[in-house]
Formats: C-alpha cells, structure tokens, sequence
C-alpha cells in the first residue's frame, strides 16, 4: 500500500527524470531534508534541539543543514517569536 505523498513523490520523480537527467538525486534530496528541517523548526518552535531531537539527527548537523539550505531566515523568525512570547508571559 502506498501512502500519498509515496505516489506524488513518485510522479514528480518521473517528471524530472524526463526533464533534468542527472540532477534528480541531488535536487530532491535537498527538498526533501530542508521541508523535514522547516517542518521541525515549525512543530518546535524553532528550537534546533528540539527539531533534531525528533528527526533523529544530532544539533550538529541540523545546524550543518540550516546553514547549507538557507534556512536562518526561517530559524531567526522562530527564534524572535519564542523570545517574544516568552517576555510576554513573564511580564504577566
């Protein structure tokens, strides 16, 4: 049985193949970690530990990979949010 995303997966996979011959593999592999890293900053907030934490990976390399897709836009945005919040509670 596949799952959704298994059958978009494989028709976009398809797609490139006919369309970018030998930039498959590299192209989705970095979609696919950097939506896995936005998804888990999001679920947490933006706090890396915890992101890496529940994909399994180490801080190290969740830090590698934020840096290498681009992502510290994202992570700062979280981060200000958190700090944001958490002044807002203390000042209660």
């Amino acid at each position: 049985m596949h799952l959704p995303w298994i059958n978009a997966l494989t028709h976009h996979t398809n797609y490139l193949l006919a369309q970018q011959a030998g930039q498959v593999f590299h192209a989705m592999s970095r979609e696919f970690e950097s939506t896995l890293i936005r998804c888990a900053l999001a679920a947490t907030g933006g706090c890396r530990m915890n992101a890496a934490r529940l994909l399994g990976i180490g801080r190290n390399t969740i830090t590698r990979k934020i840096n290498a897709f681009g992502l510290d836009s994202i992570d700062d945005s979280s981060r200000q949010m958190r700090k944001s919040q958490s002044r807002s509670k203390r000042s209660k």
